[in-house]
């Protein structure tokens, strides 16, 4: 693919991305070739179907927003990495855009299922992946005792680290949490996680 083809292909992505964020799926092509400022025709070359071109964009904005393993540091204290982790977690999931993409995927479920697989797994499936394996590590190295196997404990935690700002948020409405409140509620959930995995 050209240069100048992919600089299209941005271009169409980022309109597509604005305007189905704007007006959901109704977006008609049209109004997506226009903001890109390239023909209708030129939008099919590049995505044969909308339903192509939506998925592209979900699946770009999970990329865009992916935690992989730099997020954890091995050489760190434990609590210490979780509790960093878990901010940048929390943090992510409060973006506007990234609530909005977990909402276009929940409707559209019904008649096109494959955009909540695509979003399931380049988004949720790798950082539960990326924290299991880093709590996996720590189990085998004798720092935590898991009481459940670490899939199963990383989905756990982050489900913890969801929290009602998240949870509300997604439902479209802001909490309004300081960054210290923020902060707090996940050392919480890090030492609540800790206090069984620690003791036994």
């Amino acid at each position: 693919m050209s240069s100048r083809s992919e600089k299209k292909r941005a271009q169409i992505l980022e309109a597509a991305a604005t305007l189905f964020t704007e007006q959901g799926y109704g977006v008609s092509m049209d109004s997506i070739a226009r903001l890109a400022g390239v023909s209708k025709q030129t939008v099919y070359a590049h995505f044969k179907t909308k339903d192509l071109l939506f998925e592209t964009c979900i699946q770009s904005k999970c990329v865009n927003h992916q935690i992989d393993q730099t997020a954890l540091d091995l050489n760190m204290p434990i609590a210490e990495a979780l509790v960093r982790f878990g901010m940048r977690f929390h943090t992510m999931l409060w973006q506007p855009e990234v609530q909005q993409t977990f909402r276009h995927a929940v409707s559209q479920l019904e008649t096109h299922p494959t955009l909540a697989q695509i979003y399931l797994q380049s988004g949720p499936v790798k950082t539960t992946q990326v924290l299991s394996d880093y709590l996996q590590i720590k189990h085998n190295q004798g720092d935590i005792t898991l009481t459940l196997n670490a899939q199963d404990s990383a989905m756990q935690l982050l489900l913890m680290f969801h929290g009602k700002a998240v949870y509300w948020g997604f439902l479209g409405h802001n909490c309004d949490l300081t960054q210290d409140e923020r902060l707090k509620y996940i050392q919480d959930c890090v030492a609540l996680f800790l206090s069984r995995a620690l003791s036994n």
